[in-house]
């Protein structure tokens, strides 16, 4: 097992080499000359005379090959170095530190909301295959997959703030705040977690081992419960770790229509203005978050599974 999950820490190691390396590429591939993009960014647009791009390129270093340019910077990242921002002029990691724990705060209220809407709605379709509740779970199934999280922000806000005024539209610090965009962002994930939880109990429920436990007289729930479920952990526990993504998708949108501190929202702020270090640096930060999730989700599977320490 130590074997294994080393070689799975080196590939994620090697993953993360390739995101900082398609991090810092992103920028550098932007048409004209990089140092007067970011010197017009700056300038509010205006162009920038060629003597000032070539102090400015020489001060940061943009003067030199792109390898060395993106050696020096990965130097700076394992240093805890993000850069500064172009805006604030702080050191990038200063603004992330900031924000990083209101996006975790966000993302795990949401993902443990969306478990507990999923895991039941999931488990009910798979006891009452093809029934009125499994077509009517499966159809609130597909709508929360389909409605757009901006719409479905905008809607939860007209109605529990504006209509009914039980909860605030925006704004951070008190678990009232957190109500609707943690439920925003769990009914994307509850739609998909739902019906692959339905899929799983369903094919483990058609075993050999269910239809002798069932045999020997244990009830339908029993035998759910307490054979089937236990199986179908590790499928949905992987699942779970790759909507992550879908997550974090989510926390763009809905950080920045309910106004959370987050760094989805941090992002958006970045992009808005241009600040090219911050840029990069929430995106190694973010893509590095999923990486190391998904690493963690494969340890836990091969703790709880053994069969699957051979294959991690």
């Amino acid at each position: 097992m130590a074997r294994q999950l080393s070689l799975r820490l080196l590939s994620a190691c090697f993953l993360l080499l390739v995101i900082s390396l398609a991090g810092f590429a992103l920028l550098r591939l932007l048409p004209g000359d990089f140092a007067e993009v970011l010197l017009m960014s700056q300038m509010d647009g205006t162009l920038p005379d060629p003597e000032t791009v070539a102090r400015f390129s020489a001060e940061n270093g943009f003067d030199r090959p792109l390898p060395m340019q993106y050696l020096a910077w990965l130097g700076g990242v394992l240093s805890g170095d993000l850069g500064t921002s172009f805006v604030t002029g702080e050191p990038v990691v200063d603004d992330i530190a900031l924000r990083l724990g209101a996006s975790a705060q966000l993302a795990m209220t949401a993902l443990l909301l969306g478990l507990a809407l999923a895991l039941p709605v999931g488990a009910l379709c798979a006891a009452f295959p093809g029934g009125w509740l499994d077509r009517a779970l499966a159809g609130l199934a597909v709508i929360g997959m389909s409605i757009p999280n901006f719409w479905y922000a905008l809607l939860l806000a007209l109605l529990f703030s504006l209509v009914l005024g039980w909860l605030p539209s925006g704004g951070y610090g008190t678990p009232a705040h957190m109500v609707l965009p943690a439920l925003v962002i769990a009914t994307s994930i509850t739609g998909v977690l739902a019906r692959y939880v339905r899929g799983c109990l369903l094919e483990e429920l058609s075993q050999p081992y269910v239809r002798t436990a069932r045999a020997k007289g244990l009830s339908g729930a029993r035998v759910l419960l307490s054979h089937a479920a236990p199986n179908v952990f590790p499928a949905v526990l992987t699942l779970t770790g790759l909507q992550f993504a879908r997550i974090f998708d989510g926390m763009i949108i809905v950080e920045t229509l309910f106004g959370w501190p987050g760094i989805g929202r941090l992002m958006v702020e970045a992009l808005l203005a241009r600040d090219y270090p911050l840029i990069q640096a929430t995106f190694l930060v973010v893509a590095s978050g999923y990486v190391l999730v998904n690493l963690a989700v494969d340890y836990i599977i091969a703790l709880y599974d053994p069969r699957t320490r051979g294959v991690v």
